[in-house]
């Protein structure tokens, strides 16, 4: 009995510190802790929502899932052949493109939204641009990092066994640099969600971005609250799925033994 409720509570460890707050949430506004204009109670939002409609919110969030992966999925295609290429056939063209895409890539999106705008148009193609702008950039460069560190023995080992180019493409430098991949296609993910709300604020009729503009005009801050749970519970979701996608494809990566995690804590 007491090893089945030591379980439970290293379980639910991690979730302690969210009750405290949705707690706090619900009590600060009611006892004058905090203005309840500014800081409605949680189940004033929760009433908020249950009015709105769970139809609704699924409209809102849909629309914003749809634009995300559009634009991430476009960015990730062009990112990965090119930053293949970069890296493997043409390291000195990296090289000379390097200064230039860092300058880019250091641009805020939002900076640049009323020149993707001009170029794209108003709405859609313009929200699409930012989020391509914001993952393109991590995905590209993690390819090209990714591909450069693979170690240099391993590509020399599969020539020795006359591994072709592909074969040694496919077998040796993927697999090798893969996790620095991912690792970048998880940050661009991540950019585009987060710049995708600032854009729908901006530039969108519908959204949880809009959502929350729309609230914000008319003065509705139990929306306002409502949109933000709404994203970061969406933000939370996609990281879980990329966190086991990660572990999916990349099976074969070796773990740390309890013994190499003590030592190395030590």
């Amino acid at each position: 009995m007491k090893e089945n409720i030591t379980a439970v509570h290293n379980k639910l460890l991690g979730f302690y510190l969210y009750f405290l707050v949705l707690i706090l949430w619900e009590i600060a506004p009611r006892v004058g802790w905090a203005s309840n204009v500014f800081l409605p109670p949680l189940s004033r939002v929760i009433q908020t929502a249950i009015d709105l409609g769970l139809a609704n919110i699924l409209i809102y969030v849909s629309i914003s899932l749809k634009r995300v992966f559009a634009g991430f999925l476009f960015a990730t295609l062009l990112a990965l052949p090119v930053g293949f290429v970069l890296a493997g056939a043409l390291p000195w063209l990296a090289r000379f493109l390097r200064p230039l895409t860092v300058f880019l890539s250091s641009i805020p999106p939002f900076i640049l939204f009323p020149i993707f705008v001009i170029i794209a148009g108003v709405g859609e193609g313009g929200i699409y641009t930012v989020i391509f702008w914001s993952s393109f950039w991590p995905i590209l460069f993690t390819t090209i990092v990714g591909i450069q560190n693979v170690d240099t023995l391993l590509i020399r080992a599969g020539k020795a066994m006359n591994a072709n180019k592909l074969e040694l493409f496919f077998k040796v430098v993927l697999p090798g640099a893969l996790p620095t991949i991912i690792s970048g296609v998880r940050t661009g993910l991540t950019m585009s969600f987060f710049m995708l709300i600032g854009a729908e604020s901006m530039g969108a009729d519908s959204g949880m971005g809009w959502m929350i503009h729309n609230a914000q005009s008319m003065g509705f801050v139990e929306r306002i609250y409502l949109g933000a749970i709404l994203v970061a519970g969406v933000g939370f979701v996609l990281n879980y799925a990329l966190e086991i996608l990660e572990s999916t494809v990349l099976y074969w990566r070796e773990e740390e033994l309890p013994e190499e995690r003590e030592s190395v804590a030590a």
